[in-house]
């Protein structure tokens, strides 16, 4: 039997080998060669931006893609797929920015179907310091019979940095919401800052001290 099962083997051997690598060949082709769509979402970023410069409005925080390509191209991918922009080129201040493959490093054989959204807006201004005045902000109201006499704030002037586009038009920074449901007495609070926007960064001060003064009708 171990006998007859050899002769089989070798029988034919070069012609069984070939069929046999033919045969991977072809089911190689098939799973990974035929064409399909997938979806993906990437990020954006702004790289190699001159000093002293920033990015003055909000940009898509996803990229929704359609690509197409084989299998095993797909399978090349990053998890991570990011359009990058040199900073460079955008110091015109305004800018248009139509996505496409020239900002990707995809795999050969891979295609852009769909970008949503495909054209960026992107503002890019100097970034500025500045003083800026610290506005209480209250909830609630006081208990019955007693009236509210003044509130002061220390400081009364927080320094803020960030893109000039938004800080020139930036003329008060608020409190988070103090409740005043409760008071019924002079007070000495420290409070938080509420940041503007995510492009602006207060400085130094994140909390501020807001002393409650009331008295009774």
């Amino acid at each position: 039997m171990g006998k007859y099962l050899e002769n089989l083997i070798k029988k034919n051997f070069w012609l069984k080998l070939f069929s046999l690598i033919f045969a991977v060949i072809i089911w190689a082709y098939v799973v990974g060669g035929t064409k399909r769509d997938a979806v993906y979402t990437a990020g954006l970023v702004i790289e190699h931006l001159p000093k002293g410069y920033a990015v003055s409005n909000t940009l898509p925080v996803k990229i929704h893609l359609k690509l197409r390509g084989s299998r095993i191209a797909l399978m090349k991918l990053n998890k991570k797929i990011i359009f990058k922009i040199n900073g460079y080129s955008l110091l015109a201040k305004k800018n248009t920015i139509i996505l496409g493959s020239a900002y990707l490093n995809l795999p050969n054989g891979i295609k852009i179907i769909k970008i949503r959204p495909r054209i960026v807006p992107v503002i890019i201004s100097r970034i500025i310091t500045k003083y800026v005045k610290v506005l209480p902000v209250t909830v609630g109201a006081l208990p019955n019979g007693y009236i509210l006499k003044s509130m002061g704030v220390f400081p009364q002037y927080v320094m803020v940095r960030g893109p000039r586009d938004i800080v020139d038009h930036l003329s008060v920074i608020t409190t988070m919401k103090i409740n005043l449901d409760n008071i019924g007495k002079n007070k000495l609070l420290t409070v938080s800052l509420r940041k503007p926007t995510k492009l602006v960064k207060i400085l130094y001060n994140k909390k501020v001290n807001v002393n409650i003064t009331v008295e009774r009708r």
